[in-house]
């Protein structure tokens, strides 16, 4: 999901305790200004584990921001409960046999929430202002692949009218790619490739979409209540979608609330429609419930290093490797969930992509790898890195987020294996959510510890991530091996499966062999859900969850 779609590693309370693309009874909620629960009044409760960032949509990178614009707007095309592309403002549409040329028809009479018109035009704008390098959209990247996306924000291409995005009249677009691209279909769908109205964002410059009232929808539902820092807002039935009469509920309450025992206990009291067990004595209790799902998140939970030479040491690759092979992946586990996550093999988690052949591309690229447990070969490692770099004691500082129920115990295991480095001294940060996104974003750490949800159900989602030219390459690692195998994938081989698998494979050999980044675990997320909430969507890749089929049962 590139972004920085990168969540908190409170992950289990978060949003993305999602399935494997499928429909699910129950969602994620908490209401504290109800006191009937849902099933009396068709209002969905969800809770979000941070604070709401934004609703720009050439800005926003998490996954809580993604959530409440997947329900609030709507892209070209939408999702079926499977995950494939249907129709959402364009009702058909079609491409050329070399997959360059795409055209979209969109349906008549379009509006906004506010009711302006909303037209071909509307996209045009919007891409050409997420690429934009004066809007600094950190998601710009993930338009690389649309004809001339990459010069233009690189700085190289000053028009942006020469962008491959044109309107044909008010209801048809034209997109023109430089090279095949395979998710192209399922971008469409992403909130980053949303239309905004230009009309509505041209006074508001930097204040788009600071509030739920600092943007306008063209979704399901309408964003309400936020003033961009309070904790409580909402989702309501937005009259001017096209769609408007298939939406099956009132809406849908958030609150953000941190505390996993809260929320817990107000399940427990049949006020919450499902709730996540964040906790392994959470897990140990509830493991034999009926009511309890386990969905694999398509999330993998890892750490960067500052490789911009600011930090001694962490340019020695010997040193890495040593972190690395000292890291206890499956200590780890068990501390933050019994277990239930799993061991990293890769950057991409199991159950994602598929091979050329359809097995799982994971363990095909496990083949490539050994991420281990290994502390003799790492302080043998970390004692001829240090020669290397001629030092003789290290201290680093580990950064993780404050308003997590993970982060303590994840550092907590890692400060324990890698002190028995000789001469190394770890120290451990706790920020909150916001601090560690700009933190990430700025290089204004040594080691953090930083997560990833899939955008799209292919590898690059996450391999695209470590391209030296990235925004979300926060630890500034460089390898033109690795950018050679990553614009392959995505361009020369990218209709050719076989080819392109074989490049992504390598792409994760590369990482595994430079410890670039230290993949720590996937995620796994273990839900108790009220049986009587039916019809949500969920995903785990791309924006999180579907709402507007969802009801509640009074069976």
């Amino acid at each position: 999901m590139a972004r920085k779609k990168k969540m908190s590693t409170s992950k289990k309370v978060a949003i993305a305790a999602l399935a494997l693309v499928i429909v699910v009874g129950g969602i994620f909620g908490f209401s504290a200004l109800l006191k009937n629960s849902s099933s009396n009044t068709n209002v969905l409760n969800e809770y979000l584990g941070e604070d709401m960032t934004t609703q720009d949509l050439s800005q926003m990178t998490d996954s809580y921001a993604f959530l409440v614009a997947a329900n609030s707007q709507e892209g070209l095309l939408s999702r079926k409960s499977n995950g494939s592309p249907k129709a959402g403002l364009a009702k058909s549409w079609s491409h050329s046999k070399d997959g360059l040329t795409w055209t979209f028809h969109l349906r008549k009479g379009l509006k906004w929430s506010n009711g302006d018109k909303l037209t071909a035009s509307d996209f045009v704008y919007a891409w050409q202002r997420t690429v934009n390098p004066k809007t600094a959209s950190q998601y710009a990247y993930i338009y690389s692949g649309i004809k001339n996306a990459d010069a233009i924000n690189s700085g190289k291409d000053k028009d942006l009218s020469s962008l491959g995005i044109k309107a044909k009249g008010e209801n048809t677009l034209v997109v023109t790619l430089s090279h095949p691209m395979p998710q192209f279909e399922n971008l469409m769908a992403f909130p980053v490739f949303f239309a905004q109205d230009k009309k509505f964002e041209s006074s508001l410059g930097s204040k788009v979409g600071t509030s739920s009232s600092k943007q306008v929808y063209d979704g399901p539902y309408k964003f309400v209540g936020w003033n961009g820092s309070n904790k409580k807002f909402k989702l309501v039935p937005n009259k001017n979608y096209w769609d408007a009469k298939a939406v099956k509920n009132k809406g849908v309450d958030f609150q953000v609330i941190t505390d996993p025992t809260a929320t817990l206990a107000t399940y427990k009291k049949d006020q919450l429609d499902s709730v996540s067990l964040t906790t392994p004595e959470q897990i140990k209790k509830y493991k034999s419930s009926k009511d309890l799902k386990i969905y694999n998140s398509s999330e993998t939970l890892y750490m960067e290093y500052n490789q911009t030479g600011k930090v001694k040491g962490l340019t020695n690759t010997k040193i890495r490797q040593a972190l690395n092979l000292a890291t206890d992946r499956k200590s780890i586990s068990q501390s933050v969930s019994e277990g239930l996550d799993g061991i990293p093999t890769g950057m991409t988690p199991a159950g994602l992509a598929k091979t050329a052949t359809g097995g799982d591309f994971a363990k095909a690229a496990a083949k490539a790898t050994a991420y281990a447990y290994n502390i003799k070969k790492a302080k043998k490692l970390f004692a001829e890195g240090m020669k290397e770099a001629g030092l003789k004691k290290l201290t680093l500082t580990v950064e993780g987020t404050s308003d997590s129920t993970t982060s303590k115990s994840t550092l907590d295991t890692i400060q324990q294996t890698w002190e028995q480095l000789p001469g190394l001294t770890v120290k451990e940060k706790f920020v909150p959510f916001k601090q560690r996104l700009q933190d990430a974003a700025n290089g204004n750490f040594q080691v953090i510890l930083t997560d990833w949800i899939a955008d799209y159900a292919e590898a690059t989602t996450f391999l695209g991530l470590f391209t030296s030219d990235s925004p979300n390459n926060d630890g500034k690692w460089v390898s033109k091996e690795y950018d050679q195998a990553i614009n392959a994938a995505e361009s020369k081989d990218a209709l050719n499966s076989k080819a392109r698998i074989a490049d992504e494979v390598r792409a994760e050999k590369i990482l595994y062999q430079n410890s670039a980044v230290n993949p720590v675990y996937w995620v796994n997320s273990p839900v108790l859900t009220n049986p009587k909430v039916k019809g949500i969507l969920n995903f785990s890749s791309g924006a999180g969850s579907y709402y507007m089929h969802a009801y509640i049962s009074k069976k």
